[in-house]
């Protein structure tokens, strides 16, 4: 909930986030048992996230390149992303999924990311969303390898840095990318649409790109980057109502 408005939220759905810790932890059973029983835990947002990211997921099964998480942050889409290909598509080693954030949290807001008032803007600020966490995304990553098959073949990985910077670094030591799916979760305009513009010549028919923040008023400058970048007649976006912050598009042609 913390990287939501709380405006958004009954006063009864804030009580259900202050008690679900709780719950979780002073019910019986070990650690397996209650993640077998996860959906007595995890809130329905949660779930719908995940749920909207398998449908998605599913569109590029049979798309080849790479998945591109760029704001990877805790690691929820990331490793959405990974589980869903150990679970879909096993034996293909050559699918690569990487995500990129420099763990420092935002870097300072221009004047396309303010956002509309009365909006919660505490974590627009230079610095929000910091996660001093790549060592335990690692040891995340670690600990997938050994569940999955194929597991001695590297499939994830975390490339840390400032975006876009980061990001054309990394295509320029990795000329071999085509890009299946980019997920876009930084939220701001400058990011965003110099991303855009690297992505959009990897994108082949069939690839989607994700958004976590497009027509939101406290997030401005996602859909400004995005009009900067495509066309209006060639931006078809797909939403499912079980989650409504996520929206995505498909190359079609």
């Amino acid at each position: 909930m913390n990287q939501s408005n709380p405006k958004n939220y009954l006063a009864s759905e804030k009580a259900y986030f202050d008690l679900i810790e709780d719950h979780f932890n002073e019910s019986s059973g070990s650690y397996t048992e209650k993640t077998s029983a996860f959906a007595r835990f995890v809130p329905r947002q949660a779930i719908g996230y995940f749920l909207v990211r398998n449908e998605i997921f599913k569109e590029i099964v049979s798309v080849h390149g790479s998945i591109l998480d760029f704001g990877a942050y805790r690691g929820a889409s990331f490793f959405t992303w990974l589980q869903l290909s150990a679970i879909y598509e096993p034996y293909n080693h050559t699918r690569k999924i990487v995500g990129f954030d420099s763990f420092e949290g935002f870097p300072k807001m221009g004047e396309n990311d303010k956002g509309a008032e009365g909006h919660d803007l505490s974590m627009k600020r230079k610095g929000g969303m910091a996660f001093d966490g790549l060592q335990e995304i690692q040891k995340g990553l670690e600990l997938f390898d050994s569940n999955r098959p194929l597991g001695h073949i590297k499939k994830g990985s975390i490339v840390k840095g400032v975006l876009p910077g980061v990001f054309e670094s990394y295509l320029g030591d990795h000329q071999e990318t085509i890009i299946s799916l980019a997920n876009i979760g930084l939220g701001l305009y400058e990011p965003v649409v110099e991303l855009l513009k690297l992505i959009k010549p990897r994108l082949i028919k069939g690839s989607i790109i994700v958004f976590e923040d497009l027509n939101q008023a406290t997030w401005p400058g996602e859909t400004k980057a995005l009009f900067e970048v495509f066309e209006p007649q060639d931006i078809s976006l797909k939403r499912l109502p079980i989650c409504p912050q996520i929206s995505w598009m498909k190359i079609e042609a």
